[in-house]
This record gives C-alpha cells, sequence and structure tokens, in this order.
C-alpha cells in the first residue's frame, strides 16, 4: 500500500441523475474521440463545481493493463512503474507498461505495504505476520499468546506507521472497537485508550506523522440530547490521538447529520470527506492539523476522493455499479485541470504514483455474458491515467 499520507479512497452511492450525468459525459467522450471542545465552529458546504471551464482543460490519456491479473483490485503503487494490489488473497505487484505481474507467492487477504513499500503486513485468525520481498514469512504477534486479549475477534485490519516501526490493529466486539499498536520488530502489544465522552466507535484511521493519528468518531446522541436509533447515524467528527501523551481530543464539532472521514494527508493538510444526510454525493473539507480550522475545498463533489503525495493534484471519484468518472482537480493555479475521465465499473481501489503523474484506478462491474444475455460476469478492471 502507498503511505496513507499519500492516498486515500472512499466510496459511495451515487443517484440515479449521477448515473445519467456519467452516460452524458461517456457519449460526449465517444463523439469526441478517442475529546475537547474544539475552538473552530462547522462551516457551510461548497458548491457542486462540476467541471472547469473547457478552455483550462487538458486530455489525460486513459490506458486500461487488458493481461492484469484476474481479480485484481488495486492497494497502491510500489514504484514509479508498478502498482500492487490483491488477486483474491494472492499480493502481485503489476507492471503498468506491460500488465505483467510478479506475485509474492503468499496468501495475505488484507495486506498492506510499508510506507517504503518493501515490507507487506496482514492478519490471519493466528496473528500478525510480515514478509519483504524476496524474504521469508514471520509472525510478528500471535494471537493466542497475548496474556489479556481485547473483548472480540480481531477485525484483521492493518495500517503502517510511517516509519515502519508499529502498525495499528483492532479487535471488534459487538459495537466496541479495541485499537492497538504492534511493534514489527519485538511483536510488543500496547492497546490504545480511545474512548470520546459521547461517541462510539472510532474508524478511518490516518497516521500524520510517526506519533498522531487521525480517526473519525461516530456519536452515540444528538447535540440536543437525543438518544435512540437514527438512520444514517447522528453525526461524525474527527478525533486526534498523540502517541506521545496518550492524549485523545476531538479536533471538530460539526452539527447533526454531517459525517467527516479523514482521506489523506500532506505537509500540515489534511483533506476530509463530509457527507450530510440525504445528498447523494459529498463534498470536501480542508483542515489545518495545527490549528484543526476547516476550510471548504474547491473541489467538485464526489463519493470519494484520492490526494497524491505532496497535494498538488486530487482526483475526485463519482462512482457506481455501471461508469466511474473521474475529475482531476490541480490544486495549482498555473495548473490546468483534466478533462473528466469514464472508465467502466465501480472503482475499487485508487491511488497516485510517486511521481504524481500517474493515477492507476481498478473498477468491477458485473456484465452481461456474450451470447447469453441472462447470465452476468463479474468483470475486474485496473486502468492507468497519465497526465499528457
Amino acid at each position: 500500500m502507498t503511505n496513507l499520507r499519500s492516498s486515500a479512497f472512499v466510496f459511495g452511492q451515487q443517484s440515479r441523475c449521477g448515473h445519467l450525468r456519467f452516460l452524458t459525459v461517456l457519449l460526449a467522450t465517444i463523439g469526441a474521440c478517442t475529546g475537547r471542545e474544539p475552538a473552530t465552529r462547522d462551516t457551510s458546504t461548497a458548491s457542486d463545481t462540476s467541471t472547469a471551464p473547457a478552455e483550462s482543460q487538458v486530455a489525460w490519456t486513459v490506458r486500461p493493463l487488458l493481461n492484469a491479473p484476474n481479480y485484481f483490485v488495486l492497494s497502491g503503487w510500489a514504484t514509479n512503474d508498478t502498482v500492487w494490489g490483491l488477486a483474491g488473497d494472492n499480493p502481485v505487484d503489476v507492471h503498468v507498461i506491460s500488465g505483467a505481474g510478479r506475485a509474492w507467492g503468499v496468501r495475505a487477504s488484507g495486506a498492506h505495504r510499508s510506507a517504503d513499500r518493501r515490507t507487506l503486513a496482514w492478519a490471519d485468525p493466528t496473528g500478525i505476520w510480515t514478509m519483504r520481498r524476496g524474504g521469508r514469512v514471520r509472525r510478528i504477534l500471535r494471537f493466542a499468546s497475548l496474556p489479556s486479549p481485547p473483548p472480540g475477534d480481531p477485525t484483521f485490519e492493518i495500517r503502517w506507521a510511517p516509519n515502519g516501526l508499529r502498525v495499528l490493529t483492532s479487535w471488534r466486539d459487538e459495537g466496541n472497537v479495541t485499537w492497538a499498536l504492534v511493534d514489527t520488530a519485538s511483536g510488543g502489544y500496547e492497546p490504545l485508550p480511545l474512548r470520546v465522552q459521547g461517541y462510539g466507535e472510532l474508524g478511518a484511521p490516518l497516521w500524520l506523522d510517526d506519533r498522531r493519528i487521525l480517526f473519525s468518531a461516530r456519536a452515540n446522541s444528538g447535540k440536543d440530547g437525543s438518544t435512540g436509533y437514527r438512520e444514517g447515524g447522528w453525526r461524525a467528527d474527527l478525533v486526534l490521538f498523540d502517541r506521545a501523551t496518550h492524549q485523545l481530543d476531538r479536533v471538530t464539532s460539526v452539527p447533526d447529520g454531517v459525517f467527516l472521514e479523514p482521506l489523506g494527508a500532506w505537509s500540515d493538510t489534511v483533506l476530509a470527506i463530509r457527507r450530510s444526510i440525504g445528498d447523494s454525493l459529498a463534498t470536501f473539507s480542508l483542515f489545518d492539523s495545527r490549528a484543526w480550522s476547516e476550510t471548504n475545498a474547491p473541489l467538485p463533489r464526489g463519493t470519494g476522493a484520492a490526494v497524491n503525495t505532496n497535494g498538488s493534484s486530487v482526483a475526485v471519484f463519482r462512482s457506481d455499479d455501471i461508469f466511474s468518472q473521474v475529475l482531476i482537480r490541480a490544486r495549482r493555479a498555473s495548473v490546468p485541470h483534466a478533462a473528466p475521465v469514464l472508465i467502466p465499473g465501480r472503482i475499487t481501489g485508487a491511488a497516485w504514483s510517486p511521481d504524481g503523474r500517474s493515477l492507476a484506478v481498478s473498477t468491477m462491474a458485473d456484465e452481461p455474458v456474450e451470447g447469453s444475455p441472462n447470465d452476468r460476469r463479474t468483470v475486474y478492471r485496473l486502468s492507468v491515467v497519465q497526465s499528457p
């Protein structure tokens, strides 16, 4: 996996109107071608600017990798010419020019790659494992050996610290989630005190640096004290954990019906997706990770986004079961935006290359079988979108 500071993606449901918009753009393309109370207050959502003026757009190339491995779901980039992901349970590196795959030779469902891209980590029912390319598999933690294991079952979720010294993992017991750090050298286990009054489980972890982890926290009740079940939940705020001080702070305060989730970070800036109940497409917000002030990102609405390493480019996705629209936006005024791109299927993975010049996207779609219209098959695709 690429460093979580470099890329992230989120998926959502697309409205009927969004689907019609996909088809309209497709026809046009075919015809043309080819815890503490925060000091900040909530902000309003940005307006929907789907595309930049036509004169400011440039055409990026979409190149399908026709001989990519079967069932491939993208996880990230290994180098500027190689992506990696999972073909079923099998980690595979794929060369983006030839499409040739190079398997790691291990079954590792849910594997994640360290920030230096040299080591995989994954979990199975017995424990947490690591493996360097060309090396031997090593179990760094045996679940059965824990003297006081957390309640519930391991989720098998793995998130590397940027320096590669620890991985973050979790256990789930009904509605409660326990997070813990595991030392990748010694196997040392450190449960984290992640409880915020008035909020339930924490999810969507994003390492900001080697000591700070940002989470999304779901509220248990409304701001007016209302309790009980509410379809879609009450709201979700961002919560920051500092490993050095073991301090956990709620750093946002959104109104009921708004849900924040971190997507990526660069320098002192965090990009978050901002969903509102009743909206088919989300907006995006930028947060200063020092003061946690929020500004609306000048991006079109979407179901998810991926940001490159230095934050200079953001790809916004509008994904449904038929087509996924990719809207690439440059954050520097001197750089033109990319023209909209359409890729068949729902996005299952997206990531920027380390040099920021290419965006890899994997998709999945159920399509009719040729000659047998009543039968359908699941088709996996891998594409690379490149700057001119």
